[in-house]
């Protein structure tokens, strides 16, 4: 440290305290880790979830384990003087309660972000470590090598679940590297305390003993059952999941339908199955080697506004192929937010809005739907009102709800323009959208503001059994949105013909779509006489034949079905 001050100056020391207080606190940070799932930093409440069961709210595991890592450390100090190892470890119990309770959960005074929380971690560690050094100068200026007589495996063991712990508050995703260590200290506490009732001879403090012994071990086989049990019940049913069983047939396809120089484009989710499942190479993959590329699939890509910079992007990573999963709806804000540049110019999300049919308004020739949700507004929108203009700033105003007026003429349903409901300062304003896509057609109004309501079918539970409603949900695709590759080719099949250049070559149902998709499919043959007419009702009723059909037709029909 001191060479560092001399050769490098006193800001080379500040910027790695600095480093290390970050580590403690925010291990993670920048835009692309903060959108990696698992690298969520979690709290006390949410990680100790994975250490149950639970017994009156109290996670039986890690208490297990905590009560165990008292014992391994006391037993490790057991050289030392009586009364100087219950010091120590009355130490340890604070410093463990420093590092884990520190940060509570996000709404207790122990938020691990506030002052009193890091300063509960810091004061902690520093009387932990302080009570250490003290002790091991003490004993060495005494000429007592007790501390140089502690047992090596004790000490790699504590020092190894130190660090677990210290990891898992860092992560979510290390929360395993914990679940492996855990066992052992529990493993560790049951042979102590075993051993411990058969070497007391005193009757009370035997009774005492033996009473912690049989809770300990009922409490360790009651988790190790309720683990079991749950592995078992994942084992049997979640491979292959209906996910894994669309992902086995859409790599089947690439397999069997593309060139084994294909090159696949896509977020970086998805490298290792195209890789593995497909047998193609990738541009990106979960490596992530090149982080940079994720923001150039990003912005040129996934969130770009024109084909040639996604082309450019492509062509010179030598890409075939085109891929995006339903789920990349939900990770647009990841990817978008990776995408933008210093101002977040490409940052959104899509809105999903659900048709509440109690607030559906009906007169002689028009019903009105109503979309209620809630989302906000991703970028500025001037609109006007009374011939003056207003502005509705991002990030402050919200979506509270689409409506969608549908004119009744002549027994037609005539869409007319949809709008959106905008509050803003205690405001509620009308805003007109240029564009309805519903029934698979873009329908352009030329007026409103450059945005879309995208109607789409929802599933509802009536009665029991599965109804499709062709009009139960909608998406509110935002004027950024509306500029986005993965909108406009994905979500709406590019009908502005923005991006000619990508065709799609196939698509793959995820299992459960497919499944009620192959419900939804019946036959209904209708007859007067010797006319009969055949129909496919596939979501919605097709006359797909109208014609003279004999009796040996008819039976070959009805065998079909």
């Amino acid at each position: 440290i001191l060479l560092s001050i001399v050769f490098l100056g006193p800001s080379f020391v500040f910027e790695k305290l600095k480093v290390i207080h970050q580590t403690i606190f925010k291990p993670v940070f920048g835009r692309w880790n903060t959108t990696v799932a698992e690298n969520r930093q979690p709290n006390f409440k949410e990680w100790s979830g994975n250490f149950g069961p639970f017994v009156k709210n109290i996670p039986l595991m890690f208490w297990l384990f905590f009560a165990g890592s008292i014992v391994l450390f006391k037993k490790m100090l057991f050289r030392l003087r009586k009364k100087d190892s219950w010091i120590l470890t009355g130490f340890y119990i604070f410093f463990f309660f420093g590092i884990v309770f520190s940060r509570y959960s996000g709404n207790s005074i122990f938020n691990g972000d506030n002052f009193i929380s890091k300063a509960f971690y810091y004061v902690a560690a520093l009387l932990f470590v302080g009570s250490l050094i003290y002790y091991y100068t003490k004993y060495y200026k005494e000429g007592n090598e007790s501390f140089k007589k502690i047992r090596f495996e004790y000490f790699l063991l504590f020092s190894l679940f130190i660090f677990t712990l210290f990891t898992v508050r860092g992560a979510i995703r290390l929360i395993m590297v914990l679940g492996t260590i855990a066992p052992i200290f529990i493993g560790f506490l049951i042979v102590e305390s075993v051993n411990k009732f058969f070497k007391t001879k005193e009757n009370t403090l035997k009774i005492i003993i033996g009473i912690a012994v049989i809770l300990i071990l009922i409490s360790s086989i009651y988790s190790f059952f309720i683990f079991y049990k749950s592995v078992k019940a994942q084992a049997n049913s979640f491979i292959p999941s209906s996910y894994n069983i669309q992902w086995q047939k859409a790599m089947e396809w690439v397999r069997d339908n593309t060139s084994e120089d294909a090159v696949f484009s896509h977020w970086w989710d998805y490298g290792y199955w195209v890789q593995s499942i497909g047998k193609r190479a990738t541009i990106l993959d979960g490596g992530n080697v090149i982080v940079y590329w994720n923001y150039l699939m990003g912005r040129l890509v996934l969130t770009g506004d024109n084909q040639d910079d996604a082309l450019e992007f492509l062509y010179n990573h030598n890409a075939t192929h085109l891929l995006i999963d339903s789920t990349d709806i939900g990770k647009y804000t990841a990817f978008s937010s990776i995408g933008s540049d210093e101002n977040f110019d490409r940052y959104s999300f899509f809105g999903t809005f659900l048709l509440d049919e109690r607030q559906t308004q009906e007169t002689n020739n028009q019903t009105v739907l109503i979309y209620p949700g809630g989302i906000g507004v991703d970028e500025d929108l001037v609109i006007t009102r009374d011939d003056i203009d207003f502005l509705i700033p991002a990030g402050v105003a919200g979506i509270g709800a689409i409506t969608i007026p549908i004119q009744n003429i002549d027994g037609n349903q005539i869409y007319q323009q949809p709008e959106i409901i905008v509050v803003y300062q205690g405001q509620q304003f009308n805003v007109e959208l240029r564009y309805l896509y519903v029934d698979g057609e873009l329908i352009d109004f030329e007026t409103g503001v450059n945005a879309a309501a995208f109607i789409f079918p929802r599933l509802e539970v009536v009665q029991g059994s599965i109804k499709l409603n062709e009009l139960g949900a909608a998406f509110y695709i935002s004027p950024r949105l509306m500029r986005a590759m993965l909108a406009q080719i994905y979500i709406m099949n590019d009908p502005l013909n923005n991006f000619p250049t990508f065709k799609l070559v196939h698509s793959e149902d995820d299992f459960f779509v497919a499944q009620i998709k192959y419900q939804e499919c019946n036959y209904l043959i209708l007859f007067t006489f010797k006319e009969f007419k055949v129909q496919l009702k596939f979501g919605k009723l097709n006359i797909l034949e109208k014609k003279k059909l004999d009796k040996n037709i008819l039976i070959q029909i009805i065998d079909l079905i």
